[in-house]
């Protein structure tokens, strides 16, 4: 399941774009002085084969519910992350109701 796919589908959910904490440096004298790295993350989900498919998206994408998308990216089991079946690791999403392009490089 590593190679790359494309698929139209619509929104059935709006976009939750989280900040996730990706490190920690820090140097401890009496008390942790240190910095965070952090990393936005989009999550939604599409209507896709009669079924919802939850999409990640790292970065920032807003999508609103009954948006109609093309994303390309993998698909991968989500055991991981704790989704029961498929979700799409994305790197490029076009929604084609507003004509915005997110792409990661």
């Amino acid at each position: 399941m590593d190679e790359e796919e494309t698929i139209e589908a619509y929104a059935v959910t709006d976009s939750d774009i989280v900040n996730r904490v990706t490190s920690f440096l820090g140097i401890p004298f009496i008390i942790v002085f240190g910095w965070l790295n952090n990393k936005y993350v989009s999550i939604f989900s599409v209507g896709h084969n009669d079924h919802r498919l939850v999409v990640l998206y790292s970065g920032i994408c807003p999508v609103l519910r009954n948006d109609k998308l093309r994303i390309t990216g993998r698909m991968e089991y989500g055991g991981k992350v704790g989704v029961y079946g498929m979700l799409m690791k994305a790197y490029n999403i076009e929604n084609l109701s507003t004509g915005d392009i997110y792409e990661n490089i």
